[in-house]
């Protein structure tokens, strides 16, 4: 690392210079001039210290600048970067020796090492350090070594990059792209074998991870055979009670490949586990990859509502149906003299239709249900005095008579939408039964129809949203629903528009928020074997604000029943906790944390699938290996030609070490070696001064 100090001169600088000589002479001449007593070569060594300090001192006030060169020289930087993927193994040549790979992998690095700098890596669905070597990964991104080169050596001089791999990649985009961004040559030891080998498997499973209770779902299994010809094997799916559903399947040629369709029905709820298999056929490369475990999340969604009724009408047996388009609702019919307390206490919404009623004014009935969402509808037969004392949202003070109603929405109503297309259909439709008095809202409340009595557009709400006692209140303000929904399906053949403002309604009322001050759950409920499991939790105060000053504690139990235990990380305001990569299978977790005097406790499920994609493609892609090493000038070789790969990159002219020259400018009075000589003129000239008496 050659260091180089050069003094800039102009013309300038040089009189400036002889000036400051100059300068210097004749201050000596004045201090040194009259000492006779001295002998004369004592005298003039002094005039000659004197001279020199006083020259250097007034030329630096002049700021003289000095040229600063380093020349750096760097070698050439050679990656070595291996594919560490279980695909090595599966798609390897007869004659292959993994171990003795290995060694003349190190080998080589050994060759290089003496004229080049050379790093070595190993790649799977992450690159990591060194050639630890266990073909072993799950998955292959063989992109991620150009990632990591432009995050840490985009500013080296690359010489060459050398990429062992069977060119089968399932993670990542596609490596001959990235390749083109490197401005090195790129060789490549193409491993494995290109010819198909005799092998049955599941390519591919396509499949929804949550399902409903009681619903059927559908799942695709993609399946392919080579070189198999003639031989027959048979496809089956099974759950815990046993296999549900099984088909034989015939191998009609050597590149064989079929999708079978599978409808399975969801009868039991939570996490299920299945499992797809295809008997194994003779001979064949691997019975690893004729095996797929999926996991199904059966969620019972399905939500009850309760159609409490004065007596029966026409409207019970519409609103039913259209609640019911929805598969997640069920609809129970009852009449208030039946009704029993478990059919309110299920129900996430009740629908009152004409209750209280002129008959029945229902105050025990409805003081029953304090806290459950309602829909009050109104005809004929309701007690308007008693409905509007028993909520808050709309007060009505009526003499018991009727008018007829049809729908005008309201364009500022935000709590859910309808399309166009059925507003525009509801309005058309036969009027509705309204009480006849005057209309008053009694609090906040969003009106999304108002009555139109013949022409004239009222401000009297038919159908209007709001809160009672911290639970959704809605109120439809007319009975005949039944006769809109027989005639829009006169008018269009379907009965999309009331079902659609009927379902909405019904989902609108009947979600509920969630008012758990402890909640814990995972990032997403399925996590792939090589993933890190994240989980979050979040705490809140009375007043409903997220804190984390107290511990959280959880602990993961596998179905297996070992345990994991772990304290959450804490974050801003809420807590995290990064469980690390574990085996595949169904977990349980339970959470715990205590805050003032009170104890929170969570629980829930994930999944960890097992990754199978290394055994999904067992032929070797060398045109892949190929065209990266050609388009960067490299080459490709074999495993029995790495011998001679140290002498291709010795050979090739364009990788070579490079010279780098930094130069800088500061000034002269910056170099702390002229202090010390300034500093020794003027010690040596006072000390001899002193030794002869000058002093």
């Amino acid at each position: 690392m050659p260091l180089l100090f050069q003094l800039q001169f102009t013309s300038l600088t040089f009189f400036w210079l002889l000036a400051c000589l100059a300068l210097g002479m004749g201050y000596a001449f004045l201090l040194y001039s009259s000492s006779a007593h001295l002998k004369k070569p004592l005298r003039n060594l002094l005039f000659a210290l004197r001279t020199l300090a006083v020259t250097f001192i007034s030329f630096l006030l002049f700021a003289p600048l000095v040229r600063n060169i380093k020349t750096t020289a760097e070698k050439p930087l050679i990656i070595i970067a291996q594919d560490n993927s279980a695909s090595i193994l599966v798609s390897k040549t007869k004659g292959f020796n993994e171990r003795s790979y290995a060694e003349e992998l190190k080998e080589l690095r050994k060759a290089l090492a003496d004229d080049y700098d050379v790093r070595s890596f190993s790649f799977g669905s992450e690159v990591k350090n060194g050639l630890d070597l266990m073909f072993n990964a799950p998955l292959t991104d063989i992109a991620s070594i150009f990632k990591l080169i432009d995050d840490q050596f985009s500013n080296r001089n690359i010489g060459a990059l050398i990429i062992g791999s069977d060119g089968i990649y399932n993670r990542g985009p596609n490596p001959q792209y990235e390749a083109k961004n490197l401005k090195s040559p790129v060789y490549t030891i193409a491993l494995g074998d290109t010819i198909a080998k005799r092998d049955l498997l599941i390519s591919n499973v396509n499949y929804n991870n949550i399902t409903y209770l009681d619903n059927q779902f559908q799942v695709e299994v993609s399946v392919e055979a080579y070189q198999a010809q003639g031989s027959s094997s048979v496809l089956t799916v099974s759950d815990k009670s046993g296999i549900v559903f099984s088909r034989p399947v015939s191998i009609s040629s050597n590149e064989f490949r079929l999708l079978v369709p599978i409808t399975l029905p969801a009868n039991n709820k939570g996490i299920q586990q299945y499992t797809i298999r295809l008997s194994p056929i003779s001979n064949e490369l691997s019975v690893k990859n004729n095996t797929q475990t999926i996991f199904v999340e059966v969620i019972d969604g399905r939500q009850k509502v309760l159609l409490l009724a004065n007596s029966p009408h026409p409207d019970l047996s519409a609103l039913k149906q259209s609640i019911e388009v929805n598969k997640n609702y069920s609809t129970k019919i009852a009449f208030a003299a039946e009704v029993t307390s478990s059919d309110i206490e299920d129900a996430g919404l009740v629908i009152l239709h004409q209750l209280p009623s002129l008959s029945n004014s229902a105050p025990e009935l409805l003081k029953a249900m304090p806290s459950k969402p309602l829909w009050f509808v109104l005809g004929a037969q309701s007690n308007v005095n008693a409905f509007s004392s028993f909520q808050s949202i709309l007060g009505i003070t009526s003499s018991g008579n009727t008018q007829e109603a049809t729908a005008s929405f309201e364009p500022d109503f935000y709590a859910f939408t309808l399309t166009d297309a059925s507003k525009q259909r509801i309005r058309n439709l036969a009027p509705l039964i309204s009480p006849f008095g005057n209309y008053g809202l009694k609090g906040p409340a969003s009106v999304m129809i108002s009555q139109q009595v013949g022409k004239l557009v009222t401000k009297m709400p038919l159908l209007v949203f709001g809160e009672d006692a911290q639970r959704k209140v809605a109120v439809m303000a007319g009975e005949g629903i039944w006769r809109w929904r027989l005639e829009d399906f006169q008018e269009s053949g379907n009965h999309e528009a009331v079902d659609e403002l009927v379902g909405k309604t019904v989902q609108y009322l009947s979600t509920r928020e969630d008012k758990r001050k402890f909640r814990v759950y995972p990032a997403k409920n399925a996590f792939d074997e090589n993933e890190h499991v994240i989980l979050n939790a979040e705490l809140y105060n009375d007043a409903f604000e997220l804190v984390n000053t107290p511990d959280v504690n959880i602990s993961l139990r596998s179905k297996a029943g070992k345990s994991y235990p772990f304290v959450f990380s804490r974050t801003s305001n809420a807590y995290s906790l990064d469980a690390g990569i574990l085996p595949a299978g169904e977990y349980s977790y339970t959470a715990r944390t205590e805050y003032g005097k009170s104890r929170h406790s969570a629980a829930g499920k994930f999944v960890i699938t097992q990754q199978q994609a290394e055994f999904k493609q067992t032929r070797a892609n060398h045109q892949l290996l190929y065209a990266m090493a050609q388009q960067s000038g490299g080459k490709m070789i074999f495993p029995s030609q790495i011998g001679d790969l140290a002498r291709h990159i010795k050979e090739n002219e364009n990788i070579k070490t490079v010279s780098y020259e930094d130069r800088k400018y500061e000034e002269l009075i910056n170099v702390k070696l002229l202090f010390f000589v300034i500093l020794a003129l003027l010690s040596l000239e006072w000390f001899s001064r002193k030794r002869n008496g000058e002093v």
